[in-house]
C-alpha cells in the first residue's frame, strides 16, 4: 500500500494531462473577444477624424447661398400726386452668391492643428499600450491557471496520502500497535490536506475565470509547462533596461504626446494676442439694392483681406494661456511620477527573473533531497523505527518542495513578460516564443 502512496506522492508534477488549448490559440481568442482591442482602434479614428476637423480651418472654405424674398415696401411721406405712387408696392427679388475664404494668419488655429497632432499620436500610442497590455495578461492569466492546476495536484496527493496513512493507523490503533495521539495527529492531518484541497479549488476557480474574463468563454484544460524547460538569466543590465524603457514604454510615449499637445497648447492660447487674417472673395447675382429696393439684374464680384486684431478681451486670453502653462506643468510632472514608477517596477522584475533562475536550480536540488527524505521516512514507518510524525512531516515538506519549484518557474515566467512589457519589446513573437515552452500536443 505504501509503495503506491510513495509512487503518488513522487510524481506529483508529472501527472499525464488531457492537453487543449496553447498559449497562442488562447491569445487569438482574446484578439477576437476582448473589447479593449476594438475600442483602443476607435479612439485611434476619434483622433484622427479630430485632425481632420482642425486642418480644414486652415483650408480654403467655399460657401454658396441663395434666396428669393417677396417684398412689400410701404412709403411713407409721400405725396401720391406728384410721386405718382401709391403707399405701397410688392415685388420679387432673387439674390445668389459664393463666397472663398482662405486663413492668411491664424496661429490660434495653426497650433490647434500642431496640438490635434500630438492627440492623435497620443491615441496611437495608448492603442500600442492596449496591445501589450493584452499579451501581458494573456501570459499571465494563463500561467496563473497552470500555477492554480499545479498546486491542486499537489493538495491533492497530500489528501490521497493524509487519507490513507489515517485508515492505516486506524487499523493499527484497533490492534493497539499504536498510540491515540498518533490516531489524532493523522486526523488533524488529514483535516488540514482537506482544507488545503478546497483552498486549491476555489483558488483554480478564480484563476479560470480571469482568464475567462479575457476571451469571453469557458476555459477548458491549457497545454502546461515543459519538464525540460531550461530557465535563463535575461541579457542586459539595469542602464539598458532602462533606456529601453524611456524609449521604447508605450505609457511614457503617450505621456511625451500629452506634453507636446499641451506645449501646443501654450502657443495657441499665447497667439490668441495676435491678429488674424484672411483672404475672401465672394461673387454675388441679385435684383435687390439697398434696403431690399428692386433693381435691375446686377452682378457682384469683391475680393478682400480682412483683419481682426483683438484689443481688449476682459483678462479672458490671458486666462486661457496661464491654464494651458498650468497643464503643462502638471502634465510633466505626471510624466516624471510615471516614469519613478515604471522605474521601480523594471528594477524590481529584473531582480526577480534572476532571482528565480537561481531558486529554480536551489529548489530542484531541494525537491530531489526531499524526495530521498521521504522514501527513507515511508520505509522507517513500513518497518516500525519512524512514526507518523515522521512520514507526515516528510510529506509537507516534499509538498513544500513542489509548490516552491512551480512558484519559481511561474515567476520567472511572470516578471520576464513584465520586463519585457515595461521594455516596450513584447510582441507576438515573444507569445510564440513562451509558447514553444509548452509540452507538445
Amino acid at each position: 500500500m505504501f509503495k503506491i502512496l510513495l509512487a503518488v506522492v513522487l510524481g506529483v508534477g508529472g501527472l499525464p494531462f488531457a492537453y487543449g488549448a496553447d498559449l497562442l490559440s488562447v491569445y487569438q481568442q482574446v484578439l477576437e473577444a476582448d473589447p479593449r482591442v476594438r475600442l483602443a482602434e476607435l479612439n485611434v479614428q476619434i483622433g484622427e477624424a479630430r485632425e481632420q476637423q482642425v486642418i480644414a480651418d486652415l483650408l480654403p472654405q467655399l460657401n454658396i447661398t441663395s434666396s428669393i424674398s417677396t417684398i412689400r415696401q410701404d412709403l411713407e411721406g409721400n405725396n401720391s400726386l406728384i410721386s405718382g405712387r401709391g403707399d405701397r408696392a410688392s415685388f420679387k427679388g432673387e439674390r445668389y452668391s459664393a463666397v472663398l475664404s482662405q486663413p492668411l494668419f491664424d496661429l490660434p488655429k495653426y497650433y490647434n492643428w500642431q496640438r490635434q497632432q500630438e492627440v492623435t499620436n497620443q491615441a496611437e500610442h495608448d492603442q500600442l499600450e492596449t496591445q501589450q497590455q493584452i499579451m501581458l495578461d494573456v501570459v499571465q492569466y494563463y500561467f496563473k491557471v497552470l500555477l492554480a492546476q499545479d498546486n491542486l495536484s499537489v493538495a491533492e496527493n497530500e489528501t490521497v496520502v493524509s487519507k490513507a496513512i489515517l485508515l492505516q493507523l486506524q487499523e493499527l490503533y484497533k490492534r493497539q500497535l499504536v498510540k491515540i495521539t498518533n490516531l489524532m495527529e493523522a486526523q488533524a492531518r488529514s483535516d488540514l490536506a482537506n482544507a488545503e484541497l478546497l483552498a486549491a479549488q476555489t483558488a483554480l476557480v478564480m484563476a479560470k475565470e480571469q482568464l475567462t474574463e479575457l476571451t469571453g468563454h469557458s476555459v477548458q484544460q491549457l497545454t502546461p509547462l515543459r519538464d525540460d524547460l531550461t530557465f535563463q538569466p535575461v541579457e542586459g543590465g539595469v542602464e539598458t533596461w532602462l533606456e529601453r524603457l524611456a524609449a521604447n514604454n508605450a505609457t511614457l510615449l503617450s505621456k511625451r504626446d500629452v506634453i507636446k499637445a499641451d506645449n501646443s497648447s501654450v502657443k495657441q492660447q499665447r497667439s490668441g494676442h495676435l491678429p488674424v487674417v484672411d483672404f475672401q472673395l465672394s461673387v454675388q447675382r441679385t435684383d435687390l439694392g439697398f434696403n431690399s429696393s428692386s433693381v435691375g439684374l446686377t452682378n457682384i464680384t469683391s475680393a478682400s483681406v480682412n483683419v481682426n486684431m483683438p484689443l481688449f478681451t476682459s483678462g479672458k486670453t490671458t486666462a486661457f494661456h496661464a491654464e494651458a502653462i498650468h497643464r503643462l506643468e502638471s502634465s510633466k510632472l505626471q510624466y516624471e511620477t510615471e516614469f519613478r514608477k515604471l522605474r521601480r517596477e523594471l528594477i524590481t522584475n529584473l531582480t526577480e527573473i534572476n532571482a528565480s533562475v537561481e531558486k529554480i536550480r536551489a529548489t530542484k536540488v531541494a525537491l530531489a533531497s526531499a524526495k530521498k527524505n521521504y522514501q527513507a521516512m515511508n520505509k522507517g514507518f513500513k518497518y516500525g523505527v519512524v512514526d507518523s510524525s515522521g512520514v507526515f512531516e516528510a510529506q509537507r515538506i516534499l509538498s513544500q518542495a513542489n509548490r516552491d519549484l512551480f512558484e519559481a518557474k511561474y515567476q520567472y515566467i511572470f516578471s520576464r513578460t513584465n520586463l519585457l512589457h515595461l521594455g516596450g519589446t513584447i510582441s507576438t513573437h515573444e507569445i510564440e516564443l513562451i509558447n514553444q515552452w509548452l509540452a507538445p500536443s
